[in-house]
């Protein structure tokens, strides 16, 4: 018994746990979504949190969550899968710190990031159906109904 008297509960497995299941509640309104197009998939939501939290260390679960997450948004919307690290990688390197640095108010940044996550993440399936002749969704109207709801609900995180 005194070997147990001497543990202590973790608090890392604590967030990890927890950011697990808000992934499973993730996928399943993914999915939920994908039936009913007016549910916006959080695709913003989600680029957002990876911007910001790639290079925290107490991060890393969750933003492989989160790109895992993207992975099976790819797969479900029908588009190219893994040209979200292709995007990911260009709008980081090139973009990323450019607007944080001209913008001072996060909810600006958060409004840019988002409108530019959809706008260029669809240029970049465009450009790779482009190239290798893939099929991939029709930018339509609804694009605009998720990119001001993703806004909305990051603004509000």
């Amino acid at each position: 018994m005194q070997i147990f008297s001497g543990m202590q509960r973790d608090s890392i497995y604590k967030k990890n746990l927890k950011y697990f299941i808000i992934f499973i509640l993730l996928i399943i309104y993914e999915s939920i979504s994908s039936i009913y197009l007016f549910f916006t998939p959080l695709f913003g939501v989600s680029f957002y949190f990876i911007l910001t939290n790639i290079n925290k260390k107490n991060c890393i679960f969750p933003v492989t969550l989160a790109f895992i997450y993207i992975f099976i948004f790819e797969i479900d919307k029908g588009f190219i899968p893994f040209s979200f690290i292709i995007f990911f990688i260009i709008y980081y390197f090139f973009i990323f710190h450019k607007i944080n640095n001209f913008f001072s108010e996060k909810n600006y940044r958060i409004f840019f990031h988002i409108i530019n996550a959809y706008i260029g993440y669809y240029f970049v399936n465009l450009i790779l159906d482009y190239l290798f002749n893939f099929a991939i969704p029709s930018l339509n109207f609804i694009y605009l109904l998720y990119i001001v709801s993703d806004i909305l609900v990051a603004v509000l995180i």
